[in-house]
């Protein structure tokens, strides 16, 4: 129905006009925020629609689970769902379930989602597919391969989104095995892939050793998109054939397709890991050309790089003048780089900053311990890991 930003305005102007509005009107136009990841305006929507008085129905609150999925609202999440309760909404739609189920695992909410499926009764493909999804994305890459397994010995055909996921949480594991099969498994079984699939095994055998069986399987696309463009040039990063990256990089540009924020992740990883300063300068500044506007991965990229190659001052400043708060991949760069060229005393301010901000601070106190044992401050090493102990990290 919206098919482009101008006919949701339309919409909207129209929807102004109406003076008596149901609640299918209303939810229609929450659907048309939805579609365009306007959250914002469905909450506001969903308030003026209490306001007004009008009963709630199950299309509507539906609408307003996404929303909060989609804004990782978590705590407003739980509540659209008491209500969805006091409604009677919930036993028999399986629509509004898997709504609630996927808008749990998105806010990492995975003990509710989990609770949730097991009181649907009659599970399709989108709801196991969103379980499949969420435990994938939250690191839990085992849970989602289990529930594939659950999923197939009970006949139930995988989609195109169940195979991403279980591409990912393949990829998570560095399971080339698993993925291998799950590929022999789209094969025999006769699935068309997609851009999406095709995408996801690039990623997966990359991430899992298998860099010429990603570029058979990007060779094989009938089509090309950004996202796999930009998968094939970070795998050919990951394993150290940066000329291959390059080279990628710059077919892609010849072929006119435009790179974004992610392609850009990827080269700058790339010419880090090679050492290419100049050249990371340059793809770093020709941002701006494509109307891209760096972002604090690529920033933490150009520390990486600029550390590695030994030019700490450089690296240290352009922290500093970021236009944003560095956060922890930034600060975790430059002391990778403190322990590389056995810069203790700058080590020590970069941790008093990383700290705060690194959820596994174990990991900053090795690290800050292996640099002190590199120069042989063995003291040092000691009140470090006395300090881990009482910390419990």
């Amino acid at each position: 129905m919206y098919t482009e930003m101008g006919s949701l305005e339309d919409a909207r102007k129209m929807f102004e006009g109406i003076s008596e509005r149901s609640s299918v009107i209303w939810g229609a136009m929450m659907k048309g925020y939805l579609q365009f990841s306007r959250e914002v305006e469905v909450f506001e929507l969903f308030s003026r629609m209490r306001r007004s008085g009008l009963e709630l129905d199950s299309f509507t609150l539906e609408g307003l689970v996404r929303a909060c999925g989609n804004r990782f609202a978590g705590r407003e999440g739980k509540a659209v769902h008491g209500l969805c309760i006091k409604q009677n909404f919930i036993d028999s739609n399986i629509c509004l379930q898997t709504s609630l189920v996927d808008m749990y695992m998105k806010c990492g909410l995975l003990d509710f989602a989990v609770k949730l499926s097991e009181e649907v009764c009659d599970k399709d493909v989108v709801l196991w597919s969103a379980m499949i999804a969420g435990f994938a994305k939250n690191g839990r890459a085992l849970e989602a391969m289990s529930l594939f397994r659950q999923m197939l010995k009970e006949s139930i055909t995988p989609n195109s989104i169940t195979f991403a996921s279980i591409l990912l949480a393949c990829s998570n594991l560095g399971s080339l095995k698993q993925g291998m099969s799950v590929h022999g498994y789209m094969v025999r079984n006769g699935v068309e892939l997609d851009m999406v699939n095709y995408t996801s095994f690039i990623d997966m055998y990359a991430k899992c050793g298998g860099i010429v069986a990603a570029h058979r399987v990007f060779n094989e696309m009938p089509e090309k998109n950004i996202f796999s463009w930009s998968a094939m040039i970070n795998g050919f990063g990951i394993h150290g054939l940066y000329s291959e990256a390059f080279a990628l990089f710059d077919q892609m540009r010849s072929e006119n397709q435009l790179p974004n924020s992610v392609t850009f992740v990827s080269v700058l990883s790339a010419c880090s890991h090679s050492g290419r300063v100049e050249e990371g300068w340059t793809y770093f500044k020709s941002m701006k050309t494509y109307g891209i506007v760096p972002m604090e991965e690529h920033f933490a990229c150009m520390v990486d790089l600029l550390g590695r190659a030994g030019k700490i001052d450089e690296a240290l400043s352009l922290i500093r003048n970021m236009p944003m708060e560095p956060s922890a991949s930034a600060w975790g760069a430059l002391l990778g780089a403190c322990r590389i060229h056995k810069q203790v005393e700058l080590a020590e301010e970069v941790s008093k900053k990383l700290l705060p901000l690194e959820s596994d601070q174990s990991s900053v106190y090795v690290l800050l311990s292996n640099i002190y044992a590199d120069v042989g401050m063995w003291e040092s090493v000691k009140k470090m890991r006395l300090k881990m102990g009482e910390t419990g990290t």
